[in-house]
């Protein structure tokens, strides 16, 4: 049964937090600056933390319940901190980012910001605490090798029970949490093709094998691949992001390359399409005379999916704070989420916090380089995740043992 607690938040500090990690991005690994920013605030709240242990600039904490017993019932929470290579423009902001062409424009920015008051909070609420609570700072979400799954490699996981984790966006209105039941996010996977022919000059190209050509029909099969072999109600999309060949008007190309992503909903429907591709490959450059090469990892991040019994147990948490019905459908993105690692290993939710607000433009897609978020909206997110490790600690129904 939910007990709705008084949370109280510092709107003000957390969003100059928000704002001072806008201002100082790095990318995958390289977020010294981040690091040290969260290091120095769990310092000063004296909050127990281990850094670099899980990987480099990873940062956990760990705060126990004075009222846990010897094995107590272990929730985590992960905020992810990496930024993206991106040019912000300049709209004035005075939190622009300070180091040209790295921008938080995915919110990781918030995230961050949002886990170090829950923290703070977590860590002043522990005399009340029957569970222990770990909270993971992660580097690299958006680059590979993945985070995650650096993490869960070193046995981040290994004494947690559950996870949660945040994703602002800029679709819902500001405050609004939304989730689901089931995929949140699709299996991501790179692949790299480069074909061989042989190179002659454009005017006897019959003497020759065009790679280009290769290429361009291994693109057009794709399409074909899309629109008839693939279930239009399984999601798939394979996206050719970049095509390389040639280095002269005189003679056709004898090497093309290219790259792209294969997202889908389903680790069946991957599989397929990983192996209908190579067919594809094979069968063109068989047909024109050339060979080829493929790469697509072995270990594609998985498909996210939040456990049925963690939704119920977020729901009644959300009701019991913002009111019935205050959770929105969150729709499956085609997007990657490498939060996927962890609920690999133990129960996740991912659950979503609209930021969205029209009259001051906080309505552009993330990736973008003009995004931005109603920081009035983080708060609400703070309160979600105490209102959870306070309704939940000991332990979820449903859950295994």
């Amino acid at each position: 049964m939910s007990t709705v607690f008084s949370i109280p938040v510092d709107e003000e500090r957390l969003i100059a937090l928000r704002r001072e990690i806008h201002m100082h991005p790095g990318l995958a690994w390289d977020i010294d600056e981040t690091a040290d920013l969260v290091c120095r605030e769990l310092s000063a709240a004296g909050i127990p933390f281990e850094r670099d242990r899980y990987g480099r600039n990873t940062v956990v904490a760990t705060i126990q319940g004075e009222k846990a017993g010897e094995h107590p019932f272990t929730i985590g929470l992960r905020a992810d901190m990496d930024a993206l290579p991106i040019l912000e423009k300049d709209r004035g902001q005075p939190y622009i980012s300070q180091h040209p062409g790295i921008m938080h424009a995915c919110g990781h920015d918030a995230h961050t910001a949002m886990m170090i008051l829950v923290s703070e909070t977590l860590y002043s609420l522990r005399d009340r605490l029957t569970c222990r609570v770990r909270i993971l700072f992660q580097p690299c979400e958006e680059s590979r090798p993945s985070g995650a799954k650096t993490m869960c490699e070193h046995g981040v996981m290994a004494d947690i029970d559950c996870i949660v984790m945040c994703h602002v966006n800029c679709n819902d209105p500001c405050g609004a949490p939304s989730c689901t039941i089931g995929v949140t996010n699709a299996s991501s996977s790179r692949f790299r093709i480069v074909t061989h022919g042989d190179s002659v000059h454009v005017a006897s190209p019959h003497r020759g094998k065009d790679a280009l050509l290769m290429g361009v029909r291994i693109y057009e099969g794709i399409q074909t691949m899309l629109s008839r072999e693939s279930d239009p109600f399984d999601p798939l999309v394979i996206s050719v992001c970049t095509m390389h060949a040639g280095d002269t008007i005189a003679r056709n190309a004898d090497r093309c390359e290219l790259t792209g992503s294969i997202r889908c909903f389903q680790d069946e429907t991957l599989r397929w399409a990983r192996a209908r591709l190579e067919r594809l490959c094979q069968s063109v450059c068989t047909d024109l005379g050339g060979s080829f090469e493929i790469d697509i990892p072995s270990d594609p991040l998985p498909v996210a999916r939040n456990d049925e019994a963690m939704y119920r147990a977020f729901v009644a948490s959300a009701e019991s704070l913002l009111g019935k019905g205050a959770v929105l459908p969150l729709l499956p993105s085609p997007g990657g989420e490498d939060f996927a690692w962890y609920e690999q290993e133990k129960p996740g939710l991912l659950f979503g916090l609209g930021c969205r607000n029209d009259e001051k433009g906080f309505n552009r897609p993330a990736h973008t380089c003009d995004w931005d978020i109603d920081e009035r909206a983080l708060s609400t997110g703070v309160r979600l995740f105490v209102q959870f490790v306070l309704d939940h600690m000991d332990g979820i129904a449903g859950l295994p043992a």
